[in-house]
């Protein structure tokens, strides 16, 4: 995507939107979201995205999320104000490019809002993904603004975390918009939104409040050091051949789960199931209450044999019960989790 925004300055600060937008029509007003109308409204979407994007990526790089939440809704609430009335920088940024392009394709208040309010369901839509720029950082991806480097650092850590969630490489593509968005929306009337299955991780709740407290107590070090450590054995494990690979999972699969979701996501794109199945046979003789590797095998096969991903799912649940270092209340959203996949496959 390209935009290109003007550098001209604001005539006094005395301009405003409200003076580029034209009236409400009965019509309009019985729109209430822009979802499915995304392409009657790309440029004005694309120019409030862009702004943000290039702000973060040209101006700070440390600004949040829910500074651009806050900004958005400080634009829509005083939408009829003069450019003068806002300060901060990304404000301007946004109410300044918007100007710009309203003069040549106005639109009505009420859309201006629609808008606004589309954006900041994009950005809530990533709340789930462990990190306060996870829009921000995808923002700039998608806009192209990232270096090469930095796309493929980008990259790696989406397709990590899919494979944390137990989510195959196609739904990593389409986390990344690489993929076709009906596809997208397809996954998620029929199995569910990611951050529900995030959610049934314990990533929120009673254990976001577990770790804050660990936090609190002094073990922030060593969760730091943990972290490193498997950022450096993933780094690695990537550089590795397929046997080393294969190998190395035998040995240390539950330990690193996330490598071996990353592994068998790589087999299921170059189509290779009889490896993933070796793999599977041979980790199952090993670790029977291997939870992850039935989640992984599950989403794996979730769309091309969904009975056989049934299957996997409710091995997970066998697993499951095996656990006893788990809370109950943790074990509770996970079964719950594999129930409602389950249910939906039948």
């Amino acid at each position: 995507m390209n935009y290109e925004t003007g550098d001209r300055s604001i005539k006094g600060g005395e301009d405003s939107l409200f003076r580029h937008l034209v009236p409400d029509t009965p019509e309009v007003k019985k729109i209430r979201s822009l979802r499915g109308r995304e392409y009657e409204y790309a440029e004005h979407i694309g120019i409030v995205e862009y702004s943000i994007a290039r702000h973060f990526y040209e101006a700070d790089r440390k600004i949040k999320d829910r500074d651009a939440v806050s900004t958005l809704k400080n634009i829509k609430k005083n939408c009829n104000k003069n450019i003068s009335f806002f300060k901060q920088d990304l404000e301007k940024e946004i109410v300044k490019n918007l100007t710009e392009l309203l003069e040549e394709k106005p639109i009505t208040h009420h859309e201006l809002k629609l808008v606004m309010d589309y954006v900041l369901d994009v950005i809530d839509n990533r709340s789930w993904m462990e990190d306060e720029q996870a829009y921000i950082k995808w923002v700039a991806y998608v806009m192209d603004l990232f270096t090469e480097e930095e796309n493929v650092e980008y990259e790696k850590s989406i397709k990590k975390l899919a494979a944390k969630l137990g989510l195959s490489g196609k739904h990593a593509d389409l986390m990344l918009m690489k993929g076709d968005e009906e596809d997208y929306f397809e996954f998620v009337e029929e199995y569910g939104d990611v951050e529900d299955v995030e959610e049934n991780e314990g990533d929120k709740g009673e254990e976001r409040n577990e770790r804050e407290g660990m936090t609190e107590k002094g073990l922030t070090e060593e969760e730091t050091a943990e972290e490193e450590m498997l950022a450096e054995m993933e780094s690695r494990f990537l550089l590795m051949e397929d046997s080393e690979k294969f190998d190395f999972l035998l040995e240390n699969g539950p330990e690193f789960y996330e490598l071996a979701g990353l592994y068998i996501s790589e087999l299921s794109e170059k189509g290779e199931f009889d490896r993933i199945q070796e793999l599977y046979s041979k980790l199952t003789e090993k670790y029977d209450d291997f939870l992850y590797l039935y989640v992984f095998m599950g989403a794996t096969y979730l769309e091309i044999d969904p009975l056989l991903a049934k299957s996997y799912f409710e091995q997970a649940l066998k697993a499951l019960d095996k656990l006893d270092d788990l809370p109950d209340s943790t074990k509770g959203r996970l079964r719950a989790s594999f129930l409602s996949l389950i249910e939906k496959i039948d």
